[in-house]
């Protein structure tokens, strides 16, 4: 009962400069799971990102969306299209990037997470692109088992090591 009156009342829809505050809660969210996670590639949220999600709000080569319930914002998505010009041994068809997806970590499970990666399909298809491209942290298994139930699969790795 409690999954169906959610899905009832969410609703998706651009982005505004308006929604910093709830747009900034779910990225500290987001932030601090990535930096408890791997401090090797991520610093602590910081009020840098301010300026950070309110540049990418005004780029208007991104789709920046939100997920709300009853008016309040639950989750968050950014994609932009990108075309290889430069590298000859890749493709140059457009591809669709996505930055950021995040839902508030109280509201998982009742496809929002679903909700808005459709609509970013459809954005994408919108576009012209041909495929939609993420990243995932080795960590987020949970993540990674999500995009994997959408479809995704596995095209590369990123390793590192500390230079000692």
């Amino acid at each position: 009962m409690c999954q169906e009156k959610h899905r009832q009342n969410l609703g998706v829809r651009r982005a505004e400069r308006s929604d910093i505050d709830a747009l900034l809660r779910l990225n500290h969210q987001l932030g601090l799971t990535h930096f408890d996670n791997a401090p090797e590639a991520f610093v602590q949220p910081s009020d840098a990102e301010k300026d950070f999600l309110l540049s990418a709000l005004d780029e208007t080569d991104r789709i920046f969306l939100v997920a709300e319930i009853a008016g309040e914002i639950v989750g968050f998505v950014t994609a932009k299209i990108t075309r290889n010009v430069s590298i000859p041994f890749l493709i140059s068809s457009p591809i669709c990037r996505v930055g950021t997806i995040v839902v508030d970590e109280a509201s998982r499970g009742y496809g929002i997470g679903r909700m808005l990666m459709s609509h970013c399909d459809d954005w994408a298809k919108g576009q012209g692109a041909e495929q939609i491209r993420l990243e995932v942290m080795s960590f987020n298994e949970d993540a990674e088992r999500f995009y994997k139930e959408l479809g995704y699969k596995d095209q590369s790795k990123t390793l590192w090591k500390p230079v000692e």
